[in-house]
């Protein structure tokens, strides 16, 4: 599940409080599917539910949702929006929460066989959807004229 690693790297690349602390962010898959055709194509997709865990969270909950949602628009853009994200806290004291994410995820995998060599070549697609954009790529998040962070857009290919 490549998709779900290369949001895991996102958010730690984007998230101050994560890159702090790479270990306070937990990822997971639940109830997972894979879709195929019956027959010779070995070609399949996987369909998920990404479980985003960060504890002892200090920071606005914004440095998280902004950068995820960015990611989210650039690589699942096909989200319905009342369904893409549901969320749950645990308050552990006035500071920090322990929160969990969890966001529907597909991501297509591509078997092409060589009969002629034995070869079985696949490949993960993670094809990018570009929104518009305005120029940079490095942004920095404010809230009422505070910075809360710095983050950089996603990148990925479509290999």
């Amino acid at each position: 599940m490549k998709k779900l690693t290369a949001l895991r790297q996102h958010l730690i690349d984007a998230v101050p409080h994560l890159q702090r602390d790479p270990d306070q962010l937990l990822t997971f898959v639940e109830d997972g599917a894979i879709e195929f055709a019956p027959g010779p194509n070995l070609s399949h997709g996987y369909t998920f539910t990404a479980q985003i865990v960060l504890t002892d969270f200090a920071d606005d909950i914004d440095t998280v949702m902004i950068p995820l949602l960015d990611w989210l628009g650039v690589y699942q853009p096909d989200l319905v929006p009342a369904e893409a994200i549901r969320f749950e806290a645990e308050i552990l004291n006035n500071d920090a929460v322990d929160l969990a994410l969890r966001v529907q995820l597909t991501e297509r995998v591509v078997a092409k066989k060589d009969c002629d060599t034995g070869r079985l070549d696949i490949s993960h697609r993670m094809p990018r959807f570009d929104i518009e954009t305005c120029g940079p790529r490095r942004w920095q998040l404010m809230a009422n004229d505070r910075h809360l962070s710095d983050y950089v857009e996603p990148e990925g290919t479509d290999g």
